[in-house]
């Protein structure tokens, strides 16, 4: 279904992606100019990937308590269209966004990591949900990569695992989130190997709100000496989604 709507979009080029509007002439075959417009990249702390009014490196929150990753990449905020997407992808199955929101982010990207980890759902949420929306994110980013810039990215599905239950994170503040995924994570016994001292690698998520989900899984990979860690998601939230 999602290559199918994907090819069609990109042979027929009838209407955008985003608003349906008919495409004519437009020099990108799926998106027009109003919605690439509203998906074209804004001032950003570069390291947590805050609105900012400029761009800067580290903003003050980032000095006074550094995150323990190095870079966070993301297409935009929580707002339309982005939102409806992930929204579409995360709790109604549709999964075909998935391969435009990672080839959005793959422009975005300036050295790509060679190892692209998902960030998983617990069993028993997924055995609910029937998938990962993070595994196919991470899939297709590695495709929009090779197709694009020629970089091989390779995914490690099984690579963290999510071993707690933990509440929904939505509508919770940056405390009760660190709280909520305390011991959450562990890494995969047959990666352990793989991973330790890695010069690069990023993990991939569909939202980032207070960061806390990833900041404990980038714990884990230091305390297995990886040098560098990068934050790839589709949407980085200033506020939390209530």
């Amino acid at each position: 279904m999602g290559w199918i709507r994907h090819t069609a979009y990109k042979v027929l080029g009838s209407n955008c992606y985003g608003c349906e509007k008919p495409l004519q002439g437009e020099t990108n075959p799926i998106w027009c100019p109003e919605c690439l417009d509203l998906l074209k990249p804004v001032c950003r702390c570069t390291t947590c990937g805050t609105l900012m009014e400029m761009p800067v490196e580290r903003c003050g929150g980032c000095v006074s308590d550094p995150p323990p990753w190095d870079r966070l990449y993301c297409v935009g905020e929580y707002n339309q269209p982005l939102s409806q997407y992930v929204q579409g992808l995360k709790y109604r199955r549709q999964v075909w966004h998935a391969r435009e929101l990672a080839s959005l982010l793959a422009e975005r990207l300036t050295s790509p990591a060679l190892i692209l980890l998902p960030i998983p759902l617990h069993w028993r949420r997924q055995s609910v949900r029937g998938f990962n929306q993070s595994d196919y994110l991470a899939e297709y980013l590695s495709q929009s990569l090779k197709e694009e810039v020629g970089v091989e990215s390779q995914v490690w599905s099984k690579a963290i695992k999510r071993i707690k239950v933990t509440k929904t994170q939505m509508g919770l503040n940056r405390r009760q989130r660190l709280v909520n995924l305390k011991h959450a994570f562990s890494l995969s016994p047959r990666y352990l190997a793989r991973i330790q001292n890695q010069p690069h690698i990023a993990l991939v998520d569909d939202v980032v709100t207070t960061g806390s989900t990833v900041a404990e899984v980038c714990l884990l990979l230091r305390e297995q000496g990886v040098k560098r860690i990068d934050v790839y998601c589709i949407c980085r939230a200033s506020r939390p989604i209530s």
